[in-house]
């Protein structure tokens, strides 16, 4: 395949020969992984059509399977989620009481401005 380039072969033997569940053990398959562990560039692996395919193959292998959920995470996704719902339910409340409050003051504008109007008709200077 790649004779004639010593790069190209190792890279190639390094990419084909690892099976990848040993390869992705450790780390993702993607371009810059397997250019260090080859030890090669990765314009190299660019540049070679069936290095740049067996690696985005790869690739998509990997990614396709979601990692585990650990219980530390769930964890933390309920603590978000409590916290989130929390926080919603106080801004309800904090909303229904700005709501009442305005509604309140607006009823005391208009019992001002009757008040003001009153004493307008007396002659009561305000």
């Amino acid at each position: 395949m790649f004779r004639r380039d010593p790069l190209k072969a190792r890279a190639a033997d390094h990419l084909f020969c690892t099976p990848p569940t040993e390869f992705g053990r450790a780390r993702e398959i993607n371009f810059r992984t397997v250019a260090a562990e080859a030890a090669v560039s990765t314009a190299l692996l660019y540049s070679q059509e069936e290095l740049r395919g067996r690696i985005m193959r790869s690739r998509r292998a990997t990614t396709a399977v979601p990692p585990p959920a650990s219980p530390s995470r769930d964890r933390e996704r309920a603590s978000r989620q409590n916290i989130v719902a929390t926080l919603r339910l106080r801004i309800k409340n904090l909303e229904e009481k700005n709501r009442e409050l305005t509604g309140l003051l607006e009823l005391v504008y208009g019992e001002l401005a009757s008040a003001r109007e009153e004493n307008a008709s007396v002659g009561i200077a305000p």
